[in-house]
């Protein structure tokens, strides 16, 4: 059986949910190909070697380009902090190595031309790590939309809503250092996400109006001190879309009594949308084609039981049962593996990602100058 082999950067929050996709791959789609994780790096080698042996990889590294120079390492997995993604991408490149790439993939104040002007880019397969698309909700939302269901789409409003960051006595971390996070805040952080929701499904942006949010000026340093800080806790934008719909997006961490709440509608001429995250099994839709009629007639938002019922084949779990937030991360990495297999190019690719990138940097321009900027 074939074998597609993994290095994996980073052993954090989001090392651990991609290390969890590939070993899960097997189960849920039975493969006709085996997936090894082979080295796995980590800035502290404790780390790395904790994962070595709780994951069965069969090398542990503090030294990145350990995982670049092998010549039997197929995938490079990056999940490392915002602000070393553009090195690694190159160096990935630069070995000619198939990427998978957490979001944002560089930070506000990084270049993205040397990445779409590498001569390797389209000789990999490679993905942003936009794995909400791969929610069977949002997959069916994409099926009615190029159906032709809504007709002519005139508006849309996107949030993406943590309460993480509400409190003043919240310790600065990482994404405060700007080393690490290149100054990335909410607006890049999970802006990026209700963004690529919207360009998936709707198209490109042609206009962007926004306003950021940074309500304390210091964080706790956690050693009994206070350090500035800059960067963004939230951010709400008026979009304008190249079909034409005007919409609003919102993404903040200051949302007080929000969990991870990721929520998209959609208004056309003919039908309407609510995907809501937060209830990834049902897909909700609106047929403004259906005639009015006394008592209502059989209009309103009708309730699609979307759940695990993917068109890929699933060996497991049954279709029927319920999904949960990794599962969407599970396929995306199966997408990504499947095309890694074939040799072919797949979506959401860096170029994808990167164009979510040129959005955003619009975005903070605009909120700097507090005017619309075209994109």
């Amino acid at each position: 059986m074939k074998e597609i082999r993994v290095g994996v950067l980073g052993t954090g929050f989001m090392g651990k949910t991609h290390i969890f996709g590939y070993r899960s791959i097997p189960v849920y789609y039975e493969p006709d190909y085996k997936i090894k994780l082979t080295g796995v790096f980590s800035k502290t080698f404790a780390n790395a070697q904790k994962a070595k042996e709780l994951y069965d990889f069969e090398f542990a590294t503090d030294n990145e380009d350990d995982i670049f120079a092998r010549k039997d390492i197929d995938i490079i997995n990056i999940c490392t902090p915002d602000a070393f993604h553009r090195g690694q991408i190159l160096k990935a490149l630069d070995a000619g190595k198939n990427i998978y790439c957490e979001k944002p993939l560089i930070s506000a104040v990084q270049s993205s031309a040397e990445i779409l002007n590498h001569p390797n880019l389209k000789k990999v397969t490679t993905q942003t790590v936009f794995h909400n698309r791969f929610f069977a909700s949002v997959l069916r939302a994409k099926q009615i939309i190029e159906e032709g269901r809504l007709g002519k789409i005139l508006a849309f409003r996107g949030q993406f809503l943590l309460a993480s960051n509400a409190k003043s006595a919240l310790q600065a971390g990482w994404r405060n250092d700007s080393e690490k996070s290149g100054g990335n805040g909410a607006l890049y952080d999970i802006g990026s996400h209700i963004c690529d929701m919207i360009y998936y499904l709707l198209g490109g942006f042609s206009k962007i109006y926004c306003k950021t949010m940074t309500p304390y000026k210091q964080r706790p340093d956690g050693k009994g001190g206070a350090v500035p800080y800059t960067i963004d806790d939230g951010a709400a934008m008026i979009a304008t879309l190249e079909n034409g719909a005007v919409g609003t997006v919102e993404a903040t961490k200051l949302a007080t009594g929000a969990a991870t709440n990721m929520m998209l509608e959609i208004n056309g001429e003919d039908g309407a949308l609510i995907i809501d995250l937060t209830q990834p099994n049902w897909l909700y839709f609106y047929d403004n084609a259906l005639p009015d009629a006394k008592l209502g007639g059989y209009k309103g938002y009708t309730r699609i039981e979307c759940i695990q019922n993917y068109d890929t084949p699933v060996m497991f779990p049954p279709g029927k049962h319920p999904v949960g937030w990794i599962r969407a991360h599970i396929h995306s990495l199966y997408n990504f593996v499947e095309s890694v297999n074939t040799g072919a190019q797949t979506n959401p690719s860096l170029a994808d990602g990167l164009y979510i990138q040129s959005v955003l940097d619009r975005a903070l321009k605009s909120s700097k100058e507090n005017r619309e900027i075209e994109i």
